[in-house]
């Protein structure tokens, strides 16, 4: 629970910002002050998390007059770019270290593959130990270790985001009659019932792709009982995506698409939060991510999170798996080290950490955080270690493999997102592209 003191604090920052912005266009703001130290903040563009940060910003600047934090970022691929140009120009000094997923060094069946950028940073020596600092103790050993390399601690952790489930508005599976599916035969029923009373049931924003690939991910958490072992035995040749179990995923991936919203392909991902709060349709397969957009939209829905039930069994479909979110880390490079472990220590009190998680719509990655309802209405779909990682987090891909086996699901090529509409003759493509890759290993 937040107390009065940081709650007041925060209040009180809202009402300056609106002021600045007010002011922004006098001709009596003053110039920098030459004595001013500017901490230099990059992070990738999110309006969620970066409206969060710019309240410790102004948090910070209040602790430390003569300081001024800029916050600035960049969208998509653009992000990457710019802060490899940044960290190269030592012009940065509080960004993102792992972009997604902890440090995930690759395992001895991989062959012939780079480690991530994050990783090769560390073994290079250009992230500052952060090992020592005591706030680093507010977070979860869980996720903390995670983030681990050889022992030691890089990354401050922001949270975690499930990625495998399914929105859903309340009123209108009540007004149906519908309860929260547990199979995939119950999430069929759910389907026709809707479509029977013209309801659209799925809604989803093709036009970016992307978000095509979330319900795959679902797909494979549920007929994949261990997807360590599926990454494993698609490297050494003991699964292949010709096995049923792939062809039911791709055919199950056919079946939402083809149940989605007339025309999704064309829907641009974000305005899909608003449509889906808008009743447009009754689900929504996306990331808990979106939780403050669509709370945005319209603060009085009451809609849930659950599972994407592929499988048959209600076994097969009781997690919703996810991912840990991108990470803060000092370069070895900044010039202001330790003004950067002062913001850092910060953010992680628990109590400003806690706005941080509910504003930027993330799974907590300390404990004991008060959480919104609907994350706290998932806690029953999360297991006793609280986390279980999507396929995208476990695959490793194959640089040297073809197109259709880039994730290795193709759901982009699946219609009306592709052209594919024979699921069976699709992952006989994806199985040739895979084994091109592996038979192309130096």
């Amino acid at each position: 629970m937040r107390s009065p003191r940081v709650v007041a604090v925060w209040s009180a920052i809202a009402v300056a910002t609106a002021l600045t912005a007010g002011a922004c266009g006098s001709d009596e703001s003053s110039s920098d002050d030459a004595d001013e130290t500017v901490l230099r903040i990059f992070v990738h563009a999110n309006p969620p998390t970066d409206s969060a940060f710019e309240k410790i910003n102004q948090l910070f600047e209040e602790q430390n007059p003569g300081v001024r934090v800029e916050l600035t970022t960049a969208a998509g691929v653009d992000f990457f770019t710019v802060r490899n140009t940044r960290l190269m120009a030592e012009d940065v000094d509080i960004t993102e270290g792992s972009t997604s997923g902890g440090t995930r060094l690759l395992p001895d069946w991989v062959e012939g593959q780079q480690e991530s950028d994050w990783v090769k940073g560390l073994q290079a020596g250009n992230w500052v130990d952060l090992s020592d600092e005591e706030f680093l103790g507010n977070f979860s050993p869980e996720i903390m270790e995670a983030y681990e390399y050889e022992g030691r601690s890089y990354a401050v952790p922001t949270g975690t985001s499930l990625v495998t489930g399914v929105f859903y508005n309340k009123a209108i599976f009540a007004e149906h009659g519908l309860e929260v599916p547990r199979t995939w035969a119950e999430f069929q029923n759910v389907i026709e019932v809707l479509e029977g009373a013209g309801v659209p049931a799925l809604i989803m924003g093709g036009k970016d792709a992307w978000p095509a690939g979330i319900p795959m991910y679902g797909l494979v958490q549920s007929l994949y009982p261990d997807t360590e072992e599926l990454d494993r035995g698609l490297w050494e040749g003991d699964a292949a995506l010709t096995d049923p179990e792939a062809v039911t995923v791709m055919e199950r991936l056919q079946t939402i698409f083809d149940h989605t919203l007339d025309h999704w392909e064309g829907i641009d991902y974000a305005t899909v939060p608003a449509r889906f709060a808008a009743g447009e349709a009754a689900m929504l397969p996306d990331g808990s991510w979106s939780i403050p957009a669509i709370q945005e939209a319209a603060p009085d829905l009451e809609f849930g999170y659950f599972p994407l039930p592929g499988g048959d069994s209600a076994d097969d479909n009781q997690y919703i798996a996810g991912k840990l979110e991108f990470s803060l880390s000092i370069p070895t490079s900044s010039d202001n080290q330790e003004l950067a472990r002062e913001w850092l220590a910060l953010y992680s009190d628990p109590e400003v950490y806690e706005d941080f998680v509910v504003e930027a719509g993330f799974g907590p990655a300390q404990p004991d955080i008060e959480l919104g309802p609907v994350l706290q209405e998932v806690q029953q779909y999360l297991p006793a270690g609280g986390f279980t990682p999507s396929w995208d987090q476990v695959f490793h891909g194959n640089q040297y493999a073809g197109p259709l086996a880039v994730h290795p699901f193709a759901f982009d090529n699946v219609a009306p997102i592709g052209t594919e509409t024979d699921m069976a003759a699709l992952t006989e493509k994806m199985q040739a592209d895979w084994q091109v890759g592996l038979d192309s290993l130096p």
